[in-house]
């Protein structure tokens, strides 16, 4: 039997997790059966999902019946999914779900989203970074290390700590790191691309949360991160650079990247490698955190710098993964 599962927020995040879990459900340990939005009502929901031009629904047909999102695949399977646009604390099916998807980006604060800890709902997962959830797991890396008695809020980190963390503990691990940054080129949302005309610099939750979850680096002492938006909705770009302890040829590298990353390797499913640089774009709704460019990797001395597109839409990928682990666990 899948585990239920309720999503709060239906933004961009919650489209691609709907259309990865479409998609994948026969294979799921868990099941979608409620989605609210304080904002989108049923009507705009379902255009949405109609209409995007990003996140495609072609194998399915989806219609609304009441409050309810009625989606029948191409082999004439069903399903039912109960909508409501309620505020959080008004949900009207709140303590049916054993998991609560938090994606609203509203409720980070764990103290906020613990809230939805009621009746059957045993495990609430925020897909945002969280300073204050019993726990960040990062599937690939220590997702393991759950536990169902005291890990009841989680996070799943963020595109970016996915995109990062498990690829440096592997670089860690092979070659030793001394000193580590990453520079993101972040996407815009295509709603919001007429707000944003220029370049602006932010602040990235990967520099503090990196260093929380790797003991190899601090944010003081050894690793930094610049992290630039730009007024694009494409595929956006994450380039690394590692100082190693045991410096390695650039054949030595893409050779152990090959081998790390072909089935059974240690980063099989979380990273991609591509030989040349087609563009962003053959990158959209990838299955990976990040897809490395082999023409791009450059070693200086003991610097190995690795260039790659991930695509921050659908970071769901991980957050599927890691929501499939869990709801296994708290189902066995």
């Amino acid at each position: 039997m899948s585990v239920s599962v309720g999503i709060n927020g239906f933004g961009r995040f919650s489209l691609h997790l709907l259309s990865w879990w479409l998609d994948r459900r026969e294979q799921a340990s868990f099941s979608i059966d409620f989605i609210n939005d304080d904002v989108l009502g049923a009507a705009r929901a379902l255009e949405i999902i109609n209409s995007d031009p990003y996140v495609r629904f072609d194998d399915y047909r989806v219609e609304l019946a009441g409050d309810t999102l009625r989606i029948k695949s191409r082999d004439g399977r069903t399903h039912a999914i109960r909508y409501s646009n309620e505020a959080p604390a008004d949900i009207p099916w709140l303590g049916r779900p054993r998991v609560m998807m938090e994606c609203s980006g509203k409720l980070a604060e764990a103290a906020r989203s613990r809230a939805f800890l009621s009746g059957d709902t045993k495990l609430v997962l925020i897909s945002a970074t969280s300073w204050d959830a019993d726990t960040t797991l990062v599937y690939g890396f220590n997702h393991q290390s759950f536990d169902a008695e005291t890990h009841r809020v989680i996070s799943y980190g963020s595109c970016t700590v996915n995109g990062y963390v498990p690829l440096a503990a592997w670089v860690n691990q092979r070659f030793g790191v001394i000193d580590s940054d990453v520079h993101v080129v972040h996407n815009i949302v295509r709603h919001r691309l007429d707000a944003h005309q220029t370049l602006l610099r932010k602040d990235c939750t990967l520099e503090r949360s990196g260093p929380m979850l790797l003991d190899f680096i601090d944010q003081a002492k050894n690793f930094a991160v610049v992290y630039s938006i730009v007024p694009w909705d494409g595929v956006s770009m994450i380039d690394y650079r590692f100082r190693l302890q045991k410096p390695e040829t650039r054949d030595g590298v893409i050779a152990a990247l090959r081998q790390a990353t072909a089935a059974g390797g240690a980063l099989a499913g979380l990273y991609g490698l591509e030989a040349g640089d087609v563009g962003p774009q053959a990158h959209n709704c990838t299955p990976y955190s990040a897809v490395f460019i082999e023409e791009g990797l450059k070693v200086r001395g003991d610097n190995v710098y690795l260039q790659a597109y991930f695509d921050t839409e659908n970071s769901v990928n991980r957050y599927f993964d890691l929501a499939a682990y869990l709801a296994q666990k708290l189902d066995a």
